[in-house]
């Protein structure tokens, strides 16, 4: 009987894995023949192969998708800026947005961003921050998943005895997307993590591969495979064929953007002609970078669609403000005839003693006097406001006001005299705007 209910429960186990295997075998032939069907007509089919990138083998679904979206997105950046000593300070986190604003708008991406929070952990220890042991930690602890999470740091180094005097300028957490630069850096740095943020990899990944992983200098290079068939420059590299093939270029190029390796070919024998200025590279002089492609561009859409408040971000109503933050006189924001202002407050005291309160600086400058009380400064939104507005000059105006959560406040510059004038809010975490309103005839009181 024993011997009986073995060979039945091994018989039972045998056609079980024979089921499991048939089932495989089933599965990679419909695989097979799912990417083979999809590659005679790039144009057709939406592949969700390559870690849900759809244009990986299929370049052409990155042309449609850029022709058919018109959306802009405006995402949040929460900053954390670490160390004590030696911490980044208000004016390099001004920077580094204004950077990141300014190469993605040059590029006409129709992304952009505003900071939404700023946090500071004002500790020794981070001094000299650890790329391998705490930023992984610091980036899984740290994580806000409604923004894109930025670090800034003094100082990012790598262990070991060739690292020890090499500044790393920045890098990017590809499991949860959190960003980490060193302050002070040529404004492609932020940029160029911030690309990989939204999707997009380095040219040259996998350059130093085999033929089966590298990028061919020639675009009409074939690569077959069992799971993903197509034009190699559409599958090896960064996928993108409107980038070209290039080898890690830091080796190859000099600090003024020169390629020194004009002799070097890929494994197929063709010469590499890279793009030296794409930011997605790492050429030597870091000032070289600050094109992406089309289709760069289209990635970057594309990923940023798929966040988790995507919609919250698409089309927003005002333009996020790239100044920001504007914490002391001496940064800020010029006010210009009717030109909103959009603007948030912040966290600013350190994670031991969390203070909502934050203030925000603006200036303007009458070159004659007002007589007209059309002329004014209009605030409005959700914050509550203690609004303090004063000259730089010696005429005595010096006026405080009071704005209720989501009521508007007008303040008239009838009156005033040439000079200099900041305005002071201060506020809890909120939002408002800010706009300065001049009358048609007196459109020359302000240089």
């Amino acid at each position: 009987m024993y011997i009986f209910l073995k060979n039945v429960f091994f018989a039972a186990v045998k056609k079980h894995i024979m089921k499991k295997i048939q089932f495989l075998v089933l599965l990679l032939f419909l695989s097979f023949g799912l990417n083979a069907q999809g590659q005679r007509d790039f144009s057709k089919y939406e592949h969700k192969h390559a870690f849900h990138k759809p244009w990986i083998g299929n370049n052409g679904f990155l042309t449609q998708y850029s022709q058919s979206c018109s959306d802009e997105y405006a995402v949040p950046v929460k900053f954390y800026v670490f160390g004590s000593d030696n911490a980044p300070t208000v004016q390099d986190i001004k920077e580094t947005l204004q950077n990141l604003n300014y190469i993605y708008k040059e590029n006409n991406t129709r992304i952009s961003f505003y900071l939404s929070e700023l946090k500071f952990i004002k500790k020794k220890k981070f001094d000299k921050f650890g790329y391998y042991g705490q930023f992984p930690w610091q980036s899984f602890w740290r994580h806000d998943r409604n923004v894109m999470n930025v670090f800034l740091v003094s100082s990012l180094k790598k262990p070991g005895k060739k690292n020890k005097n090499l500044e790393y300028t920045g890098a990017c957490n590809n499991l949860n997307g959190t960003v980490i630069i060193s302050s002070r850096n040529d404004a492609s740095v932020i940029a160029h993590e911030v690309g990989h943020y939204l999707g997009l990899r380095h040219p040259h990944k996998n350059s130093d591969k085999g033929k089966h992983r590298q990028e061919a200098v020639d675009r009409d290079v074939f690569r077959g495979g069992l799971f993903l068939r197509g034009r190699n420059c559409e599958i090896n590299g960064d996928g993108l064929s409107d980038t070209e093939a290039q080898p890690h270029l830091v080796k190859h190029t000099d600090r003024q953007c020169n390629f020194i390796s004009p002799d070097l070919t890929d494994l197929w024998g063709k010469k590499y002609t890279p793009q030296l200025d794409n930011i997605m590279s790492y050429t030597s002089g870091k000032q070289c970078r600050r094109n992406f492609t089309p289709m760069q561009k289209a990635v970057m859409l594309y990923t940023v669609s798929k966040k988790k408040n995507a919609e919250k971000w698409k089309n927003a109503r005002t333009f996020p403000d790239s100044y920001e933050p504007d914490g002391s006189v001496e940064t800020a924001t010029v006010l210009k005839d009717k030109i909103l202002q959009e603007h948030n407050f912040h966290k600013k005291a350190n994670e031991r003693n969390p203070e909502y309160q934050d203030t925000d600086y603006f200036k303007f400058t009458i070159s004659k006097k007002v007589n007209t009380a059309k002329s004014k400064i209009v605030i409005s939104g959700m914050a509550e406001l203690t609004v303090q507005l004063y000259s730089e000059e010696t005429d005595g105006i010096s006026r405080t006001y009071h704005k209720p959560a989501g009521e508007k406040l007008v303040v008239s510059l009838d009156g005033f005299f040439t000079g200099v004038y900041n305005v002071k809010t201060e506020g809890a975490t909120a939002s408002y705007s800010i706009t300065l309103d001049l009358d048609k005839g007196e459109n020359n009181i302000i240089k």
